[in-house]
């Protein structure tokens, strides 16, 4: 058995301030002024099509991976996200993406995952 090498040390200050997560996804939301992506999966050729689509619904670029990270990494150096909380939310939603196509599962675009 391999041992984990990394120590943790014993913090000497005390924590500052405790904050609890919260999101509201009606109040929250914002439209990313540079437009917005489709996700789906090609299980043909076992990869992730996203649709990168203008607020005025033309979808003007494709992007085509095996993975969520080579997508995002890809959709931030094209210039194509403007929010962080998009991209917080297109990472999210390209991990679950990748995952469907890994396990052979049912996916759709902000819908929760169905574990069989």
């Amino acid at each position: 058995m391999v041992k984990n090498k990394l120590k943790f040390f014993k913090q000497k200050k005390d924590i500052k301030e405790i904050v609890i997560a919260k999101f509201d996804p009606i109040k929250d939301w914002h439209q990313d002024r540079k437009g917005y992506f489709l996700i789906r999966l090609n299980r043909k050729k076992k990869e992730i099509d996203v649709g990168f689509s203008t607020n005025k619904h033309i979808i003007t670029k494709e992007i085509h991976g095996k993975n969520a990270t080579e997508i995002c990494h890809t959709i931030i150096s094209k210039k194509l996200i403007s929010r962080k909380d998009h991209a917080a939310y297109l990472g999210k939603e390209l991990c679950k993406a990748e995952l469907a196509l890994k396990y052979n599962l049912k996916y759709e675009q902000d819908s929760d995952l169905k574990l069989k």
